[in-house]
């Protein structure tokens, strides 16, 4: 077993223990090296001595080189003419960052036949029991469960109702009180949550299909990329739909 199915069977790995949706569902590239299988919470199950080597192992997967995964043609075409060059640039996937890609169902069927290695049936690479997790990985899981659910519950943006008119006011109001100054301060400095409500007979902005018309759409039907938020094309940020420049490296996103 070598780097590549390495990182292929922690792909699977964590996919069906913290998302389960996406084994039958196209993520984007940005999503698999940043939330279900980063390097820096997985280097040890990996088994990878460098940052480098897990890049590699990554450009790899997504060239679909052994049919693991599944994607956009434009990706893979130039992951594997990066491969084959002398001097590989190891950065070059996350200029695809928004591409799609998805797991083969031919692979996983054959992942499920083999035999289960040591590591897979229970004991971990170092000696810690993959059925009762150390305090380190519990709370990696509790972080990477709650960026799922920061990704899938964006709640659109509701006006407040407007207020009674009164026609006779009273000629002493009372002063307002401290928790109705403290709720009105609240009001001002609380953050805006972006709407996930497309616009009817919009198109996604990734395959280019219809979306349904007087529906709350937050991801695409077609290809199941998520249309509340986008991402930079040079460093992978993720930014608020309609911003024209990344708020981290300056590339024009628009």
């Amino acid at each position: 077993m070598d780097e590549l199915d390495r990182l292929y069977r922690r792909l699977v790995h964590n996919v069906r223990a913290g998302f389960p949706e996406l084994l039958a569902r196209a993520f984007e590239v940005s999503q698999l090296y940043q939330q279900i299988v980063p390097y820096r919470t997985n280097r040890r199950e990996l088994g990878f001595d460098s940052n480098d080597e897990y890049d590699l192992a990554l450009m790899q997967l997504l060239a679909g080189l052994r049919g693991y995964v599944t994607g956009d043609a434009e990706l893979q075409k130039a992951m594997r003419h990066e491969l084959a060059s002398s001097n590989p640039d190891l950065s070059a996937f996350r200029v695809y960052a928004t591409s799609a890609v998805a797991l083969s169902p031919e692979a996983l069927r054959a992942l499920e036949q083999q035999p289960q290695s040591r590591s897979e049936a229970g004991q971990w690479p170092g000696g810690a029991s993959a059925t009762r997790a150390s305090p380190s990985e519990l709370a990696v899981m509790a972080a990477r469960a709650t960026e799922a659910v920061e990704v899938t519950t964006v709640a659109p943006l509701v006006a407040p109702p407007e207020p009674a008119v009164v026609n006779n006011p009273p000629s002493n109001p009372a002063p307002p009180t401290h928790r109705s100054l403290f709720a009105s301060d609240q009001s001002m400095t609380a953050p805006r949550t972006s709407p996930s409500r497309a616009n009817a007979g919009e198109s996604c902005r990734y395959c280019s299909g219809s979306l349904p018309e007087g529906r709350r759409v937050t991801f695409c039907p077609g290809c199941g990329h998520n249309l509340t938020v986008q991402h930079c094309p040079a460093c992978a940020s993720e930014l608020e739909v309609g911003w024209k420049f990344c708020i981290t490296c300056g590339r024009e996103v628009g």
